[in-house]
């Protein structure tokens, strides 16, 4: 988990549709590589260190880092491929525990995800979905039924049909092992 920053980087590889470096990325690199040098400048090489350290530990492994369980993996054994989270921390979160809300309507703005589960409570609320990031963060680390390997990962991404059925990756590293055994 402390190195999903890194892993993340590397999901741009899968994206084929998206152009990975344009001219606004290109500026991006610019503009933060003149911050960059401006914060050393002003405050030294440890203000670098600090911010690449908090960069690290915000996304991965403290209790709070279980957002990035909480969306994609699937931890009680059912089938639902991605789950909110509504508790208390939204508030300061920008509301992105608000997950399953986010892929139904990618265009609504996350301080107006709170609204579509309001109005459409009867769906959301018969969705399985977390109250804890802490609790399922120690979840992660004791439960030995979710592991790194029960986030879900698709075959044809980038082709996924509507009936498409979502496998945990435990089951797709099982379903070769046990083809590379069979003669």
């Amino acid at each position: 988990m402390l190195f999903y920053p890194i892993f993340q980087l590397f999901r741009i590889s899968r994206l084929k549709e998206i152009k990975p470096f344009d001219k606004w990325v290109a500026a991006n690199f610019g503009l933060q590589l003149i911050f960059i040098v401006a914060i050393c400048w002003f405050w030294g090489p440890k203000a670098i260190l600090f911010l690449l350290f908090s960069f690290f530990f915000s996304i991965g492994l403290h209790p709070l880092g279980a957002r990035w369980i909480q969306e994609h993996y699937l931890t009680s054994g059912e089938e639902q491929e991605t789950h909110s989270y509504y508790g208390i921390l939204n508030t300061v979160a920008f509301n992105v525990g608000y997950h399953n809300e986010h892929h139904d309507f990618p265009s609504v703005p996350w301080n107006k995800l709170p609204q579509i589960r309001k109005n459409a409570g009867s769906f959301y609320n018969s969705l399985q979905y977390h109250t804890s990031w802490t609790k399922l963060f120690f979840r992660f680390l004791f439960d030995k039924e979710i592991s790194l390997f029960s986030r879900v990962i698709r075959k044809e991404r980038g082709k996924v049909k509507l009936t498409d059925v979502s496998i945990p990756d435990r089951d797709l590293i099982e379903s070769k092992q046990e083809q590379a055994i069979a003669p």
